[in-house]
């Protein structure tokens, strides 16, 4: 579909001037509603049925998981039955054909929703509309998507009419959004107690809703966690972290280890410069992180602390123009900075990625040292998290 979405057209308007055209001639033309779901169709049918003799079609084989697909069907026929309408309202269910809906996404699953695979669903779903409303012989085709805040009513409309001119089927233009429609499809549904989904429906909305959620749970706990943190009496945390330092120097795997990773702890973190000065002591080699960007976290060996510069963070690390790159493969023990852990492993970090993406295809031994009072009951964990099962506490 070509882009003509630079000038900006509201189209509540120019359906209100085709309705009015409606009434004038005293006409019930015929319209295909393609609905996405029945709460979005709630206000949609309330509004139209009073202009149009409307059939409901339900394509939407974007829909994630199966279950959630006949929920929505489900709802949506107890939509149309609630709704006091003018004129009669008809529901054509289309194929639930999964795989071409994953065979339009196809290369583009990272992308974020609203975007190209969104336009592309969109135009997928509306096509079928329109080829349905064309052999049927529908006076209009149109979609209830417009009525989400989320949905780009501009793009929607320059996809239908593209595909009214193709295929030969009126458009009927729509913006169901304004004039408080989105309000009043909420009300409707709540007023019914109808579900209303939390995601827009395929499984990567799904994906990305869960995401969010999880990042607002990490982001919660990391709350209560410093501020938990700030409370603690500092002779607790001084003995605390001299007790897990000689758990650690005593262990078989701090023993067997000549290269070890670990971090000079800040702030609340368990104070790691005596680990540090012990493990040169015993003449082996250490190596902390070196932040290059956002994203990617390397280990350099060093040989003194008094050498460090902060980074943007206010974490002291080592200079790359001064020490040398230690590989992956080379490592022997990981020791993990963390904001909190529970006994399972799951592990909360600051909230940038780093560790995870390093230890994705890490061999080694890896630990986490952290206080008793600063274990959390649970911690939310993604995918993406990497667990560490050895947790040394005082």
């Amino acid at each position: 579909m070509k882009d003509n979405t630079s000038v900006k057209i509201n189209y509540q308007l120019e359906l209100e001037k085709i309705i009015k055209e409606i009434e004038k001639n005293g006409d019930t033309p015929s319209l295909l509603l393609h609905s996405c779901c029945g709460p979005c169709s709630s206000y949609v049918l309330e509004y139209l049925s009073q202009y149009f003799l409307i059939t409901i079609f339900y394509y939407n084989p974007n829909i994630y998981p199966s279950e959630e697909y006949w929920y929505r069907v489900d709802e949506q026929q107890k939509i149309i039955d609630i709704t006091k309408a003018k004129n009669p309202i008809k529901m054509v269910t289309g194929a639930y054909d999964v795989e071409r809906f994953y065979e339009m996404a196809r290369g583009m699953e990272d992308m974020r929703e609203g975007g190209q695979r969104c336009h592309k669903c969109y135009e997928m779903r509306l096509k079928e509309a329109a080829i349905f409303a064309k052999k049927e012989g529908y006076d209009y085709f149109t979609t209830t998507l417009s009525i989400s805040p989320h949905k780009n009513s501009q793009v929607l409309n320059h996809i239908a009419k593209d595909l009214s001119d193709q295929i030969g089927v009126k458009n009927l233009p729509s913006d169901f959004k304004k004039k408080g429609g989105y309000k009043r499809s909420c009300e409707i549904t709540r007023e019914y107690g109808f579900y209303r989904q939390d995601y827009c429906g395929c499984v990567f909305s799904k994906r990305e809703m869960e995401e969010r959620n999880l990042s607002k749970e990490k982001r919660l706990l990391r709350e209560k966690m410093k501020e938990l943190g700030d409370s603690l009496d500092r002779n607790y945390m001084d003995q605390a972290d001299d007790r897990i330092i000689e758990k650690i120097l005593v262990s078989k795997e701090y023993q067997d280890s000549n290269m070890i990773f670990t971090y000079l702890g800040v702030g609340n973190e368990i104070n790691t410069s005596k680990l540090i000065k012990k493990i040169l002591d015993d003449k082996k080699r250490v190596c902390l992180p070196y932040c290059v960007d956002d994203s990617q976290m390397l280990a350099y060996e060093i040989e003194s602390l008094d050498d460090l510069t902060k980074n943007n963070y206010g974490i002291p690390e080592p200079d790359p123009n001064m020490y040398k790159l230690v590989e992956k493969s080379d490592i022997d023990y990981v020791l993990v900075p963390c904001c909190t852990v529970d006994m399972d492993g799951n592990r909360l970090g600051f909230g940038r990625g780093y560790y995870d993406r390093y230890l994705k295809d890490y061999k080694g031994y890896k630990a986490l040292a952290i206080r008793k009072k600063q274990i959390a009951d649970k911690v939310p964990v993604g995918h993406r998290d990497i667990k560490i099962e050895n947790i040394i506490s005082e």
